[in-house]
C-alpha cells in the first residue's frame, strides 16, 4: 500500500513539475506560488515524523534518479535512496560545506549561484533551454546511473542535507524491511567469480567501481542532454536565416514585471525558469553572469513585453522574486525606459527614414523629432518593443535601460489624483491630464494654448483636467475633447453652466461671475473671442485664429 502511494505522488508531482517548466498552460501547480511555499514548508515541517519523504516522492531530481537507477540497474533487487544510505564523515562534511556554501552566496546577494544546485532551480534551467542548466542536469542524470547510488542526493543536494538533518530521528522512515538495521548487507553486490564483495568495498563512496556498461551509459546521457542545447535556428518564413541584434551593453539589466527591487530579487530568484516559460512574448532568458547567474533577465531579441500579458511570469514565480500586483495596469508598470544611440541609428548611418521604433511603441513614448528618434521617459515603460524591431546591426540603436527599483504607478480615486495634479500646477504646469486614475500629460504655456495642445495630442477624451483658469473658451475645449472632468483654481460662472449643459463635471477653488483680463479694468480677450458663440466646435475654431493684442 505505501509503495503504491509512494508511486502515485511521484508520478503526479513529476508531470506537474514537467507541465509548468514546458509551459504547457498549468498555471497553479505545486511550483506555483502560494503553493509551492505552503507545501515545501509542510512536508519541511513533518520531515521529523515522515523522514525524507520529499527526496523520494516530490523532488523531480529524486525521482528521475530512481527512473534512471531502475532502467540502469534493473536486476538489482534493491535500489539505493537517498533515505536509506549510512553517511560517512567526510559526506556529511562535504554536504554541509556545499549547504554553508549556498547559504552564504544568497545572503550576500548572489542567489544565482545560491540557489543553483537546488532541484526546481536544475529541472527549470534545463527544460528552459539554458546551457549550463542542462549540462548540470545531464551531470545529475550521468550521477544516478553510475555506481550504486543517487550520489548528486547523497553528496551534493543542500536541499537534501535540510531534510536529512531534521529527519535523522524521523518516527516513520522509509526502510528496506522491518527491522532494518543498515547492516548493508542488502548493498552488496555478486562479483564475477560468485563471491560476495567485501564489507570495505560496499562501503566506497558513490558505491565501488564502475562497470563500462555504466560508463558508456554515463557518457550517453552527458550526449543527450548535449545535444538539446543545439541552438535553434531563427528563420523567416522557414526559409533564411534572419540575422539577430547583439546583445546591448546596458547600464543596468532589465528585470521582468514584477521585481520590484534588483537586489532583493537577486537573492530571492532560484533560477527555476518558470517565468521563462510562462512568458508569452518570449523575452526572458536566464542569465549567464556570474553576479546572477541563471536568474531571469529581460532579452528583446526574440520578442518584448506585450501590454496584454497579465504578468503571467510574476504569477507563475514560486520564490516571490517577481510580485504580481492586482490592479495595476501593465502600462503602469515601468521596468526601464529606452536609450536612443545616435551612432548605431540608420537615420544617421545609412540617411534612412526609419520610423520602426516611434511606430511600434505601444504606449507613444517615441516622437520623431526634426528626424530623429526622441524618447519620453515619463511615458515609456521599457517594454523593449522598440529594441525588438530596430533594424540597426551589430546591436539595436535604441534599447532599455533598467531600473534598480521598478516604478508602479498605482491609481489613484479622483480627490487624490486632483490633489496629485494640483501639485504639478504649483510646480508651474498650466494644465495636467490624468486617465484611469493615472497623470498622463501636461503642458505649460499662456491662455488657452496648453489646452489646445493637449487637445490636438488627443488626450482629453476621457480625462480628469485640472487647469490655472477654466473660462468659456476653456469650456468649449473641453466639451469638444470628451474630458470627463474639470477642476480649476478659477473658473466662471457661464463657464461653470456651459460644461454642466454637456454633462461634464466641474469644480473650482474660487468661483468667479466673469474672467477679466491680467488688469482686471475687463472682460479677458480669449473670452471676448467667443462671446455670442454657442457652438463648442466654432468656438475652438475661433481660438485658433486668436492673436492676443500687442503689448499683452
Amino acid at each position: 500500500m505505501k509503495k503504491t502511494i509512494v508511486i502515485a505522488v511521484s508520478a503526479a508531482s513529476l508531470a506537474l513539475a514537467v507541465a509548468s517548466f514546458a509551459g504547457f498552460g498549468v498555471e497553479k501547480t505545486l511550483v506555483v506560488q502560494p503553493a509551492a511555499t505552503v507545501a515545501f514548508l509542510v512536508v519541511l515541517l513533518l520531515s521529523p515524523l515522515w523522514g525524507r519523504f520529499f527526496c523520494q516522492a516530490i523532488c523531480p531530481l529524486g525521482i528521475i534518479q530512481t527512473l534512471v537507477n531502475a532502467l540502469f540497474h534493473p536486476s538489482r533487487r534493491v535500489r539505493r535512496v537517498c533515505t536509506r544510505l549510512p553517511q560517512t564523515k567526510r559526506q556529511k562534511a562535504v554536504r554541509m560545506a556545499v549547504l554553508a556554501l549556498s547559504a552564504a552566496l544568497v545572503a550576500c546577494g548572489l542567489g544565482g549561484l545560491g540557489w543553483a544546485l537546488t532541484p526546481y532551480a536544475i529541472l527549470g534551467r534545463a527544460m528552459s533551454l539554458f546551457v549550463p542548466g542542462l549540462v548540470v542536469f545531464a551531470v545529475v542524470v550521468a550521477l544516478a546511473a553510475c555506481g550504486r547510488g543517487r550520489i548528486w542526493c547523497n553528496w551534493i543536494c543542500p536541499v537534501g542535507t535540510v531534510f536529512e538533518f531534521l529527519s535523522r530521528k524521523a518516527a516513520y522512515p522509509d526502510r528496506v524491511r522491518h527491522g532494518c538495521g543498515n547492516c548493508k548487507a542488502c548493498f552488496r553486490k555478486e562479483g564475477g567469480d560468485g563471491e560476495a564483495k567485501t564489507e570495505a568495498q560496499a562501503r566506497q563512496p558513490g558505491g565501488a567501481e564502475m562497470t563500462r556498461r555504466e560508463v558508456i551509459g554515463s557518457f550517453a546521457a552527458v550526449a543527450a542532454a548535449s545535444a538539446a542545447t543545439a541552438a535553434e535556428k531563427t528563420v523567416d518564413g522557414g526559409f533564411a536565416a534572419v540575422s539577430l541584434p547583439g546583445v546591448p551593453k546596458r547600464p543596468a539589466k532589465v528585470r521582468p514585471p514584477g521585481a520590484a527591487d534588483d537586489s532583493l530579487f537577486r537573492r530571492l530568484c532560484v533560477g527555476c525558469g518558470l517565468c521563462v516559460s510562462k512568458c508569452p512574448g518570449k523575452c526572458i532568458l536566464l542569465s549567464s553572469d556570474l553576479a546572477d547567474f541563471g536568474q531571469a533577465q529581460m532579452d528583446f531579441r526574440h520578442g518584448y513585453c506585450r501590454l496584454a500579458c497579465k504578468m503571467k511570469c510574476a504569477a507563475a514565480c514560486p520564490a516571490g522574486a517577481l510580485e504580481k500586483i492586482d490592479n495595476i495596469d501593465r502600462a503602469n508598470m515601468h521596468m526601464g525606459h529606452a536609450v536612443w544611440r545616435k551612432d548605431l541609428c540608420v537615420r544617421t548611418v545609412n540617411g534612412d527614414g526609419c520610423t520602426a521604433c516611434a511606430r511600434k511603441c505601444p504606449v507613444g513614448a517615441i516622437t520623431i523629432v526634426e528626424g530623429f528618434p526622441v524618447v519620453d521617459r515619463q511615458k515609456c515603460i521599457g517594454c523593449g518593443a522598440c529594441e525588438h524591431v530596430c533594424p540597426a546591426r551589430p546591436e539595436p540603436a535604441i534599447f532599455v535601460k533598467g531600473f534598480e527599483r521598478q516604478r508602479v504607478v498605482r491609481p489613484l480615486d479622483e480627490t487624490g489624483l486632483v490633489r496629485e495634479m494640483r501639485y504639478f500646477i504649483d510646480e508651474g504646469a498650466s494644465a495636467v491630464v490624468a486617465k484611469k486614475g493615472v497623470i498622463v500629460a501636461s503642458e505649460k504655456g499662456k491662455g488657452v494654448a496648453p489646452l489646445l495642445k493637449l487637445y490636438d495630442k488627443g488626450v482629453l477624451e476621457g480625462s480628469v483636467l485640472v487647469d490655472r483658469v477654466i473660462g468659456r473658451a476653456a469650456a468649449a475645449i473641453c466639451i469638444e475633447g470628451g474630458v470627463k472632468s474639470v477642476h480649476a483654481l478659477v473658473m466662471g460662472a457661464d463657464a461653470a453652466v456651459m460644461l454642466k449643459a454637456a454633462s461634464i463635471r466641474c469644480s473650482a477653488e474660487r468661483m468667479v461671475p466673469a474672467i477679466l483680463d491680467r488688469s482686471l479694468s475687463g472682460s479677458c480677450p480669449l473670452e471676448k473671442t467667443v462671446e455670442g458663440m454657442t457652438e463648442p466646435g466654432k468656438m475652438v475654431e475661433a481660438l485658433r485664429g486668436f492673436k492676443p493684442p500687442k503689448g499683452k
